[in-house]
């Protein structure tokens, strides 16, 4: 038989004081239209094509009005400008570099090339032969 102490716990689930439960409220689901399928979703866009797009439409308002050449022309020159600057982020795949970075890049890059040239440019093979002639050279003091 259990112990006296134990007689008055019950087994299971915890009983709250003063609710009978605990009412939740859940966010009712949007019904998504059947009639139109997302195609941005489905096929994301492409810069390219998008860019292309964009100067038919340039294209098409240079033949259309001669009045509003130098306008378009202006909006080509601004479309051209901005595409060279997304070629050149697309191309570097990297953020710019702030001043103080590329002079610290600099800075490394020269310590470096000083480095090799004093010391030369050893093969691991030569580093292992060094290594190797400076522990015969050691006292047995120093043997493990």
């Amino acid at each position: 038989m259990p112990s006296s102490d134990y007689t008055g716990v019950n087994s299971g689930a915890l009983k709250l004081k003063g609710s009978a439960g605990v009412d939740k409220k859940r966010k009712k689901k949007k019904p998504k239209p059947a009639s139109a399928p997302d195609i941005t979703s489905a096929n994301p866009i492409d810069p390219e094509k998008e860019r292309e797009r964009e100067r038919e439409k340039k294209e098409e308002k240079l033949k259309g009005n001669a009045a509003d050449i130098q306008a378009a022309l202006a909006d080509e020159d601004e479309l051209d400008q901005d595409e060279s600057k997304e070629l050149e982020k697309v191309l570097v795949g990297k953020r710019q570099k702030t001043e103080a970075e590329q002079r610290h890049e600099e800075r490394r890059r020269r310590r470096l090339d000083e480095r090799l040239k004093r010391e030369g440019i050893k093969t691991h093979k030569e580093r292992v032969e060094e290594l190797n002639r400076y522990l015969s050279n050691l006292s047995e003091h120093h043997d493990m």
